[in-house]
Formats: structure tokens, sequence, C-alpha cells
């Protein structure tokens, strides 16, 4: 899978409503195939423009992780992901084995509903510094969340260029960060 090029960024932030239907178009297969054309044209008659731009950038750019996701198959979500990057993972007694280009790291798991993120922030930071996770800030209140994987290069330029609307957008995966 692709990653969201300067455009697809660009829209993200500076987006209105002729973007929003070019970025619909753009990507018109992709609604398709999920079945999400009735979705997106019913929101467009609930919601604002400003809140149908990261939702329909998050289905075709973010990795959707519900809170029973067993921890495996979340880093496999992430890893499809990367691009030219090879992410393997197998579980072990003590929890999972992340292998990142060829190097394996252990990520140790409480075996309780706090592993989805001790997996999400143990994946982050086997594949920092080259790339950062971070969570659509309008997923979190629920039981699944959105993220979106960039370069954190991309990130980097995009704190600069849009320091509030990121800031809005997105937050950090920290310590705190877990399902409601």
């Amino acid at each position: 899978m692709r990653m969201p090029d300067e455009q697809d960024l660009t829209f993200l932030f500076e987006g209105d409503r002729e973007q929003l239907n070019r970025f619909i178009e753009k990507y018109e297969e992709r609604f398709r195939k999920g079945r999400i054309m009735s979705d997106i044209e019913e929101m467009a008659e609930e919601y604002t423009i400003e809140e149908q731009i990261p939702i329909v950038f998050s289905f075709v750019f973010g990795v959707t992780v519900d809170w029973r996701e067993y921890d495996e198959e979340i880093v496999r979500l992430f890893g499809e992901r990367l691009p030219d990057e090879t992410v393997e993972v197998d579980n072990t007694k003590d929890g999972l084995l992340v292998t990142y280009n060829g190097t394996p790291f252990p990520v140790r798991l409480s075996f309780s509903g706090k592993d989805r993120y001790i997996t999400i922030r143990g994946f982050n930071e086997i594949i920092q510094p080259k790339y950062e996770i971070r969570l659509f800030e309008g997923s979190y209140m629920s039981d699944t969340h959105d993220f979106l994987v960039l370069p954190k290069e991309s990130w980097e330029e995009l704190e600069k260029r849009y320091p509030t609307k990121l800031a809005d957008t997105f937050r950090v995966v920290d310590e705190e960060l877990d399902f409601p």
C-alpha cells in the first residue's frame, strides 16, 4: 500500500469541498471496493467539510485498530503501510517477536486489554527514527482507533507548516494513550 503524497497531505490540512470531491474521485475505486460510497454520500449531509476530510483520508491511508484486534495482526497492518520495509511477526511466550528488515525485536505483552497499545507503542519504537505512527484524534473516543504512518521527516515538515491543525488532527502515541 502506498503512503500519501504531498498533494494528499496538503488536502488533509488545506482541503475544501472541491478538493474533497477530487480526492474521492481519485480514490473512488478504493471507496467502492470498501463499499463505503453510500457512507460518503450520507456523511456529506451530516458532517462539515472539515469533519469529512480526515475521515475519507483515513479510509485511504489509515490503519484501523479495533480494541479486540490480535496483536500480531496490528503489527501486520502497520507493516503493510511501510513501503520497501520487511516486517514479520511471531507470537512468543512473552508476547511478540517483531522482525523489522531482518532484525528481531521482542515486544513484551501483559496479556491484558492494555496489549493493543503496548503493541502499537512497541512497533512505533521499532520503526523510528525512519517512520512514526500517530493517532487520528477524531477516532480517540471510539473502540476502533485510526492511525497514520508517515516518514518521520514528513511529520516534522507538517509540524512546521500546520502546527495547530496537526495538533488538532493527530495525537502522538505516548505512554498515556490507550482505548477509553
